[in-house]
């Protein structure tokens, strides 16, 4: 007996309040006898209600439809059907200039969309999207879900992108927590200000209202996407400065949105190592009631938007060593998509096009590849540009469908791109490397690569490494505080933990005849520093049969 058949039996039992769901007859033959039923579906009036209001949430801040393909600003927060937001330079529906990079493809909006498709199909709720129902006042998830951070009344909106930075690298956040603005600080949340954005010595808004000890402000942060992981100057983290500044309240904050403690500064310190009171210490070794837990499970959509690591305006593409075919596909995309492309590395560069192996998707070593490891940005392979002239817009493409695995060690183009997106400090953050290498020679060859001092030193630099024009001496480097490696402080252990100065040089005639092997100088060879590069971290010199 199937389902309809007992549903229609059952109905025609109902009595009293279930009677008044019953609003029309229904003809039913059995045995060539006509029964008649009172019956029809069941309603369900409170669930069609709730799946309307919902619905008239996600409909498109445009049109007013169910959005098709939906695109979301990350600048403000409103998304919008894709055909609506062609060639738009700024929001609808709070007017907040947007470029190309701040939208993109929202599939929680999509599943959504599809889940109460589903729904309205089982109480059969046809007219689900139907304009009619629409509430015109209603806009899109986007403004719902930013008034979880009420915009006050009668603050200026500003009217320009609130991510631009002044002279000193500060976005407007960033100046409004300095001002301790609470309302403006608010606004600018809830507008889709980038919690996250570093000036130019290095803070996150976060880190200068923990360091000011203003509670409210950095819970407003933290709600607002904030990030307490970022590492800012000295590669201190805002737990580091609540520690350093005695914020018990900005401690306990911090840890409850999974700040975390084991973390370690440019002078090899952890929160904890700064502790001046009992009180403090003890929440920093969960020995506190208080359910603060500590969790490495950082938020990538809390960092810096993933296609434009590096902080560009612009799409720059270089395309590296690319076959006759690929190159001249890769000019009629970027004409078609308005980007630029470049035939020798810049600092401007965010994605690198390389061509990979055969069946497989690593790529080989070059120059090229290495730059873009130490700087993080992409690195695709040339399948990249045949999907790239098929789609309307290629800054909504999913790149990391198309990220090369290897350069050729495997998953270092993705941990690099990764350090990059966390705004973490680069492979060789306070490293120092003096190139003791023949000043008669103008290439030096690493396999088949020929590498001169200017790629050298460009190398290091992009990595943020320090390149010396005097050769270090093991003595003058004893006083003082000497910095830790960012990329080894989290390891007492590591052979490199506390070294810092570096002697390059190529294996010949030229060796040096003095070569330290001390706690923090040594003397590698130039291997060990591609080796470094293409496994983007620092090698223990033993693993390549170096004292």
């Amino acid at each position: 007996m199937n389902s309809t058949l007992k549903d229609r039996r059952w109905m025609v039992g109902c009595t009293g309040k279930s009677r008044r769901n019953v609003h029309a007859d229904y003809y039913y033959t059995l045995d060539s006898q006509k029964i008649r039923f009172a019956t029809m579906e069941i309603l369900w009036p409170d669930t069609a209600i709730a799946l309307q209001d919902f619905a008239n949430i996600l409909v498109c801040g445009k049109c007013g439809l169910k959005p098709v393909s939906p695109i979301r600003f990350t600048s403000c927060g409103h998304f919008f059907c894709c055909n609506c937001v062609k060639s738009i330079t700024k929001c609808f529906i709070c007017n907040i200039p947007v470029q190309p990079k701040e939208m993109s493809p929202d599939h929680t909006v999509s599943n959504l969309i599809r889940n109460c498709d589903i729904i309205a199909e089982i109480i059969n709720k046809r007219d689900l999207w139907d304009t009619n129902n629409i509430d015109s006042a209603n806009i899109s998830m986007g403004t719902t879900v930013c008034k979880t951070i009420c915009t006050p009344k009668n603050t200026y909106i500003p009217k320009r992108n609130i991510n631009k930075t002044n002279f000193k690298g500060e976005t407007q956040l960033h100046t409004a927590c300095l001002k301790r603005n609470i309302e403006r600080v608010t606004t600018l949340l809830a507008l889709g200000a980038n919690p996250n954005t570093k000036d130019n010595a290095g803070w996150t808004p976060l880190q200068e209202i923990v360091s000011y000890g203003h509670t409210q402000l950095c819970e407003l942060l933290l709600k607002g996407g904030a990030s307490p992981n970022i590492p800012g100057t000295e590669s201190r983290r805002p737990l580091h400065d609540a520690v350093i500044s005695g914020g018990i309240e900005e401690a306990k904050l911090l840890l409850r949105y999974h700040a975390d403690k084991d973390v370690y500064d440019k002078y090899g310190k952890s929160p904890l190592d700064y502790c001046k009171s009992d009180e403090m210490r003890e929440i920093l070794m969960g020995s506190h009631e208080s359910p603060y837990p500590s969790k490495r499970t950082p938020d990538f959509n809390q960092t810096m938007d993933k296609s434009f690591i590096m902080g560009q305006d612009k799409m720059m593409v270089l395309a590296s060593n690319l076959r006759f075919r690929s190159r001249k596909a890769l000019n009629l995309v970027a004409a078609q998509h308005k980007f630029k492309v470049l035939t020798a590395y810049r600092s401007t560069v965010t994605h690198v096009i390389v061509e990979t192996k055969l069946y497989s998707d690593i790529a080989e070593s070059s120059v090229d590849a290495w730059f873009a490891i130490v700087r993080g940005c992409w690195l695709l392979n040339s399948k990249w540009i045949t999907l790239a002239a098929d789609v309307e817009d290629v800054f909504n493409m999913d790149f990391e469908a198309f990220e090369v695995s290897g350069a050729p060690v495997l998953g270092v183009p993705k941990k690099a791109r990764l350090n990059a997106e966390l705004q973490q400090p680069r492979l060789f953050n306070n490293c120092f490397f003096y190139f003791a290498l023949s000043a008669s020679r103008n290439y030096w060859r690493i396999g088949d690569i020929y590498l001169n001092k200017d790629d050298l030193t460009k190398l290091v630099k992009e990595g943020e490494g320090t390149v010396l024009a005097r050769e270090p001496h093991p003595e003058d480097l004893k006083d003082g505080t000497r910095a830790i490696p960012f990329h080894t402080a989290n390891d007492a252990s590591h052979p490199l933990h506390e070294c810092t100065h570096y002697i390059i040089y190529m294996p010949g005639k030229s060796e040096p005849r003095v070569k330290y092997n001390m706690q923090h100088i040594k003397t590698l060879p130039l291997m060990w520093l591609i080796e470094c590069i293409e496994n983007f971290t620092l090698i223990d010199p033993a693993y390549l049969g170096l004292p």
